[in-house]
């Protein structure tokens, strides 16, 4: 079901069980005015009853004739009785009941007194007179409230089911108009697949819930488009540096087999295969350990690390390495509390990454002095890593942590573009972004971005 006819369905409902209880009240309200009016007009004709037959000698001739004429307009199907203080009937109307002893009591006590027989409506009323103590009943049927009761009860069902229709068509309309923004996202959606991502979904003005969607759907094509031309960059990439080994190999073996060569010439081809296949396995050992990095740390595989002692390590590594290489620690504006220079991580993943962002640094400026900085601001601490080398240009800096790419610049270099992917999403697993800026030809410098202590 569409949600639509759903919404439409549910608002019918609602406003059903609403409507349904108001007219409920208005009936119960009505019947229940209607029987006191009765009761009411009961009580009028038990005087008037008394009245005509217990006060005739002592009214006026006008007087009587009055009241008189008023007890010929009697309700239908009314009957009236009176008995006297022994219980005794002194009147009775046509028909005699047999009332019991203790309905008169009972009016005697209450003074007025309703009650409902068979399907009529009672009163009775206790009246005192100089001739004794009475008791009047009048009994009648409510007709007209009954025709008032069944007329009422069938111009609100027919309301009712008239205020559902309506309510279900304008709910339809209603819904409609409130669900056509996201109609217009679906039709926008369907024109969107893999070969136009570069779309986007018209956003709103209204800044409701439905552009905030159009807004996080955006976003969701943007990252998927960057993924796809990720996915594109690593594909290529990785054919053309698993395709040159894989060529010199074949031309190699070719070559050598195409006729028979000495001892020395098989050696040197065996030699080369050798050197290319060891570049292979460290393309693919580069891969897995690209896959390894994406784990989840949890509390058994992390511990506190402090970060300035990390840097120290990477200081003393390069220092006692041969040969030796110059880098260089310093310390920008740190807090008081050295627990704020704490995180929480994988000691050895991340020290894997920091390594492999100093070793670039050393690589590309010809092993020239590395600058480690560590600065700490309220919302977090940075890691600085600057050199000296040969720089990046502008148009590939989005691009080197990219698995296998390679800048143009750094092809003389040794490597296979496999240590800043890999760098990169292991700061990702712990919460922390890295950014690069260059000067081709003066230098580049590494940010490493991590919360600080109770940000995570």
């Amino acid at each position: 079901m569409k949600i639509r006819h759903r919404l439409s369905l549910q608002f019918t409902l609602i406003t059903g069980i609403i409507l349904t209880g108001v007219f409920i009240l208005i009936y119960l309200l009505s019947a229940q005015y209607i029987r006191n009016s009765f009761y009411k007009l009961l009580q009028v004709r038990a005087l008037v009853t008394a009245q005509v037959y217990l006060e005739k000698d002592e009214l006026t001739k006008k007087k009587f004739i009055e009241i008189e004429k008023s007890y010929r307009q009697s309700i239908p199907d009314e009957f009236s009785n009176i008995y006297d203080q022994e219980d005794q009937p002194v009147f009775l109307e046509k028909i005699k009941y047999n009332w019991p002893l203790s309905l008169l009591n009972t009016i005697r006590k209450s003074g007025t007194y309703r009650f409902t027989f068979r399907d009529k409506y009672g009163l009775g009323m206790f009246y005192p007179d100089n001739q004794g103590d009475f008791v009047v009943i009048v009994t009648a049927r409510n007709k007209a409230g009954e025709q008032q009761l069944q007329y009422l009860a069938l111009i609100l069902v027919i309301m009712l089911c008239v205020s559902l229709i309506v309510t279900f068509l304008l709910g339809q309309w209603f819904a409609s108009k409130a669900l056509q923004p996201i109609q217009s996202i679906n039709r926008q959606v369907k024109k969107i697949r893999s070969n136009n991502l570069h779309m986007r979904v018209e956003q709103g003005r209204n800044k409701d819930e439905i552009d905030e969607l159009a807004g996080n759907f955006n976003e969701l094509l943007q990252h998927l488009e960057q993924a796809f031309e990720l996915q594109r960059s690593f594909v290529s990439n990785a054919s053309h540096e698993l395709r040159t080994p894989l060529t010199t190999i074949i031309g190699e073996i070719e070559v050598t087999l195409h006729r028979e060569r000495d001892k020395a010439e098989y050696i040197t081809t065996l030699g080369t295969v050798l050197d290319e296949s060891e570049k292979l396995k460290l393309i693919t050992d580069g891969l897995l350990q690209l896959t390894r990095v994406d784990v989840i740390l949890t509390p058994a595989n992390t511990e506190e690390i402090r970060l300035d002692e990390l840097l120290w390590e990477i200081q003393e590594h390069w220092q006692y390495k041969t040969p030796s290489h110059q880098a260089d620690v310093v310390m920008g504006h740190l807090p008081e509390d050295a627990s704020r220079l704490t995180i929480r991580g994988n000691r050895p993943l991340l020290m894997l990454a920091l390594q492999n962002v100093v070793r670039n640094a050393f690589k590309f400026s010809y092993n020239q002095p590395v600058s480690l900085r560590l600065s700490c601001d309220a919302n977090c601490l940075v890691i600085s890593v600057s050199d000296k080398g040969i720089g990046i240009a502008p148009d590939e800096l989005d691009k080197i942590f990219l698995p296998l790419y390679r800048a143009g610049n750094a092809y003389t270099f040794s490597g296979y573009g496999i240590g800043l992917a890999m760098a990169q999403r292991i700061f990702q697993l712990h919460q922390a972004t890295i950014t690069v800026s260059s000067v081709p030809g003066e230098g580049t410098t590494f940010n490493i971005f991590f919360p600080a202590a109770g940000k995570i």
